[in-house]
Formats: C-alpha cells, sequence, structure tokens
C-alpha cells in the first residue's frame, strides 16, 4: 500500500474514531424566517448559528430534527424523545412538562390580527381579540400549540367549533384567510413582513393595531424531560459563557 494512501486511511479513521466520542443533542427546526430558513432540507439562519455555538461550547454536537411547531409540542409534552426546541415562550403549564434552559434566548415581536378588508369592519366593532373570538359567526384560524394570551387561551381551551386549529405555520393561517376558509389568524408582526414578500395576496391582508393581541414576548429554549440534567446544566452553563441574559421564567 503506497504510503499516501495509509496515511490518509489512518487519519480518516482516527478523525471517525474522534467524532464519534462527542454526545449529540437533538434540536428540532422549522420554516420560521427571518431567524431560521429551510434551504435545501438544512436549517439555516441566525437561531441555527447560535445553538450550533452553545451546543459546541457544552461539548455537544446538534443533530436537527426536521419538524412543525405542533409536533415539537407533541414531543414535549410527552417526553419521551430527548429533544430541544430553538426558542419558546414558557408558561407556567407548559413549565410543568417541559425543561426550560433559565438563560432568555430572544424577544419576539408581538402578535398583531389580520383580515381581508371586507373583514375589517366587523372585526373593528368587536374592539379586542377576546371579544371576537368568542364570536360564533366569525372564523378564527390559529396554530394548534399557540399561546395568544391568557383571555383568548381559556376560550381556545374549550373548543369552540369557529376557531380552527388545524395550520401548522403562520404562512399558512394567513393563506388560509385569503383562501377564505378563515376570517381572521393572529400571528407574530415579523412573520406577516416575511410572509407579504414570498406569498402573492399577502399583502392585501390588513392589520388591527391596538387589538389585545400579545404584545412582543421572550423565549427560551425548551427541551423535554428525556434531555438529561446533566446535559441541560451544560447547554445552560454555554448560553452563560456566550452572554445570554439570566432569565426571570417565574414573571410568565
Amino acid at each position: 500500500m503506497k504510503p499516501l494512501i495509509l496515511y490518509s486511511l489512518i487519519a480518516f479513521f482516527a478523525t471517525t474514531v474522534a467524532a464519534s466520542t462527542r454526545p449529540t443533542i437533538t434540536f428540532t427546526f422549522y420554516h420560521y424566517p427571518p431567524d431560521i430558513r429551510v434551504v435545501d432540507g438544512k436549517p439555516t439562519g441566525r437561531y441555527i448559528d447560535q445553538l450550533n455555538a452553545v451546543a459546541d461550547t457544552a461539548g455537544y454536537d446538534v443533530r436537527w430534527m426536521a419538524s412543525t411547531i405542533d409536533e415539537e409540542a407533541d414531543m414535549l409534552n410527552e417526553g419521551r424523545r430527548a429533544i430541544c426546541s430553538t426558542g419558546r415562550m414558557p408558561t407556567l403549564e407548559r413549565a410543568e412538562k417541559w425543561a426550560f434552559l433559565p438563560y432568555l434566548f430572544d424577544v419576539v415581536p408581538g402578535d398583531i390580527v389580520l383580515t381581508l378588508p371586507r373583514y375589517l369592519d366587523r372585526l373593528r366593532a368587536h374592539g379586542n381579540i377576546v371579544s371576537l373570538a368568542k364570536d360564533s359567526t366569525m372564523i378564527g384560524t390559529l396554530l394548534e400549540s399557540g399561546i395568544y394570551g391568557e383571555k383568548v387561551d381559556t376560550i381556545i381551551r374549550s373548543n369552540p367549533s369557529w376557531i380552527l386549529r388545524t395550520g401548522k405555520t403562520d404562512f399558512q393561517l394567513m393563506s388560509m384567510v385569503l383562501a377564505g376558509r378563515a376570517h381572521y389568524t393572529i400571528v407574530p408582526k415579523d412573520q406577516w413582513e416575511e410572509a407579504k414578500r414570498v406569498i402573492p395576496g399577502t399583502s392585501t391582508l390588513v392589520a388591527l393595531e391596538n387589538y389585545g393581541a400579545h404584545p412582543d414576548y421572550p423565549i427560551y429554549i425548551a427541551c423535554s424531560k428525556g434531555v438529561p440534567k446533566e446535559t441541560l446544566r451544560a447547554l445552560g452553563d454555554a448560553m452563560a459563557q456566550h452572554g445570554f441574559p439570566p432569565g426571570t421564567l417565574a414573571d410568565h
């Protein structure tokens, strides 16, 4: 065997052995621009770069697993698979089932209510999102695992037939309103701005400002209870090293 080939094989096997000794942590992902974009099936963007850096500092390689926001919530609720998310808003109910890292990951722009121009006067007559959500003649479309504020969430928990929970992404929710399958939806402000760039007709939707939708909110890295405590500690310590501020989970 030629020396160069032998050297290459030795280097290859040495690298393979070294790589196999480094533990992995699974993060779920879905298209959530501008901070997460899925290109050719792979996640890119600010959140992806930050979490790769945190995991590397903690001594882990990241295994990225494609998901939807609702599938992610189901896995977090079940607590059997050892997965972490790319950021979720904490609530007391979620904190009972999910393990939140104690550092603020980001602050997400608040929600807006979107509708078609022909329904605008009917929505305005309600004055706020809580009154609208009680109206059985107005069909809303929301994410199954979305958080929309305690008063709205209380209404949603009663499973009213006029609020659809079949949408998997904010983009899909907006498309449902455009298609006439719902009178309104609730999405983060930045998701509407992104949708206007890529979904024809989205710019024809109108937003109701100061309508009682959820304001800007903090998100934290949420992991399932299936993630070992030593892994959670390592990720938390790494977030501190990268300058993420200590969070105040008890306030949310």
